[in-house]
């Protein structure tokens, strides 16, 4: 038995395209989709399309930015609030989804399998304390059993856009790293590849080359730097470097941005000219 499980796409279409040629290569018996297929980049509607035309029998799990989009239904986005910013690109995403939400509405939030011993496995975006929880090479041992919770064979999280494979307790811990948007100093795509064999699985994460300038012109031409609120221009940053540049600025400029010291725009120009510094 083999499992794709591929996550944290972000509207990157190029990038999807090619880790979808890969798994079909590769002879994947399920593909698992393990969240944030959309938002935090410009071709939502379009990677959605093609996941269910390419691969209609996926399963799909809800990552943050589903809940992030999901929740635009009833953010009336205030401009008193100073962070209204931030989620200018989710709105922009709600829009260009239309009626395709009720699609990712209809996701699940994780996917837990009990199986006869060394079978058992359990997908998540995070972890099970939640879409944001998690887990890296940083996590230290207390913190990853509770992430990890239940006793699984195999435990598969995203989220952290940096790939990682371990064993913890007796359970292999698996990290599949981006589709769209990796953040560990390769550009390559990344998703996670896992055999059952003789009653145990094995993983490894594949790396796939995708047309990086396609998906720059993608965020250049869409409408997401144009509407999607200044910390547009930090992600297409991320993309090209293929390291992480939106949560430094979020450590060191939104306490700021709360108290009103400063906007998100002035935050992001500021940090912009410190990395050209």
């Amino acid at each position: 038995m083999k499992i794709a499980v591929l996550s944290d796409v972000h509207g990157n279409l190029p990038a999807l395209s090619a880790v979808l040629d890969d798994i079909e290569g590769w002879g994947a018996d399920q593909v698992i989709l393990n969240g944030d297929l959309v938002n935090r980049g410009p071709c939502s509607l379009e990677c959605l399309r093609l996941l269910q035309t390419r691969v209609p029998e996926s399963r799909c799990i809800k990552g943050n930015h589903e809940a992030y989009v999901l929740a635009c239904a009833e953010d009336p986005l205030s401009p008193e609030d100073p962070t209204r910013e931030l989620r200018l690109f989710a709105h922009w995403t709600y829009h260009q989804l239309g009626s395709a939400v009720a699609d990712i509405a209809a996701w699940v939030e994780h996917y837990d399998l009990d199986a006869p011993a060394g079978a058992s496995l359990h997908i998540t975006h995070g972890s099970r304390l939640g879409y944001r929880a998690g887990i890296s090479a940083s996590t230290s041992a207390e913190e990853l059993a509770e992430k990890l919770g239940p006793p699984r064979d195999l435990f598969v999280g995203s989220h952290t856009h940096k790939p990682l494979i371990k064993r913890f307790n007796g359970t292999l811990v698996v990290n599949t790293g981006s589709v769209g948007q990796p953040l560990d100093g390769d550009e390559r795509a990344a998703y996670g590849r896992f055999t059952l064999e003789n009653g145990r699985w094995q993983a490894e994460i594949a790396r796939v080359p995708f047309d990086k300038p396609r998906a720059l012109q993608d965020m250049d031409e869409s409408g997401f730097l144009e509407h999607g609120g200044a910390v547009t221009r930090l992600i297409r940053l991320e993309l090209e470097q293929a390291r992480m540049h939106v949560g430094s600025w979020m450590r060191e400029y939104l306490p700021r941005v709360k108290a009103g010291e400063i906007s998100v725009a002035a935050g992001v120009e500021s940090y912009l000219r410190s990395c050209e510094a």
